[in-house]
């Protein structure tokens, strides 16, 4: 069955560039033409909602009914293209029940393979958190952030990856002033990239190179998907982005 990924972006630590990176993502989707369906799970300050009213749905997990409701969703429709924005406040109990109740061999079985972006930071705490979740949720794929903004270094040996053919993703710096032009709510990554310039400019090539590195990350989970069908035998990396592979 045709896997669709269910992007959960996390972090334990709050103003790390989660939402940023989940507003990347849902762009991402939507310049591929492809559904999309995101969460906020900050109820109590909605940003990734605010972005996207259209697509964004604000779930509260604080109690039972909240919890169904989200977990239901994610499994009782046709697969789309999914984003949830986890906000710190719901990072522990969003993992336990997601562990409780087996979610990721459940959504496996409906083609919903379930893929966190795990935004790193330097503090001993995430790299434990990061650890804790490796162990709790074995059939969960794990892909280690590394958000330049955040942390200038990255130890890899801290935030291993789940699968051999996987890359960890880099968020490059962003100059403070276009920051402050990215952060605005009618800003649009993927209406920027296609806007006609005299010339590359330092959005243009920001939100190019993360862009890439989505395609990439989905070429390698469909690869891995494909070495798993296969019994293991190894196909080799996919090419990158804009690359003809040599006969």
């Amino acid at each position: 069955m045709q896997q669709t990924p269910l992007y959960i972006v996390a972090s334990p630590h709050p103003r790390v560039g989660k939402t940023l990176l989940a507003r990347l993502l849902l762009e991402f989707f939507h310049s591929e033409k492809r559904q999309l369906l995101g969460y906020d799970l900050n109820p109590h300050e909605p940003t990734f909602a605010g972005y996207f009213p259209r697509w964004v749905f604000t779930v509260d997990i604080a109690d039972t009914r909240g919890q169904m409701e989200l977990f239901d969703r994610l499994i009782a429709d046709k697969p789309v293209s999914t984003v949830i924005d986890l906000g710190y406040g719901a990072f522990e109990q969003f993992f336990s029940v997601l562990g409780e109740i087996g979610f990721a061999n459940e959504a496996r079985r409906r083609g919903v393979e379930t893929v966190v972006l795990f935004v790193s930071d330097r503090a001993p705490a995430t790299v434990r958190a990061y650890g804790a979740l490796r162990r709790q949720l074995a059939n969960v794929v794990f892909v280690p952030v590394h958000n330049e903004s955040v942390s200038v270094s990255f130890d890899k040996d801290d935030f291993p990856l789940s699968r051999p053919e996987l890359r960890t993703i880099s968020i490059p710096r962003l100059s403070p002033i276009v920051r402050g032009v990215v952060d605005r709510p009618s800003f649009s990554f993927a209406t920027y990239l296609v806007k006609p310039a005299s010339g590359p400019t330092e959005i243009h090539d920001w939100v190019a190179t993360i862009f890439n590195a989505f395609r990439d990350l989905e070429l390698r989970l469909m690869m891995g998907r494909v070495t798993s069908a296969l019994g293991g035998v190894s196909l080799g990396p996919p090419p990158l982005p804009g690359r003809t592979p040599r006969g």
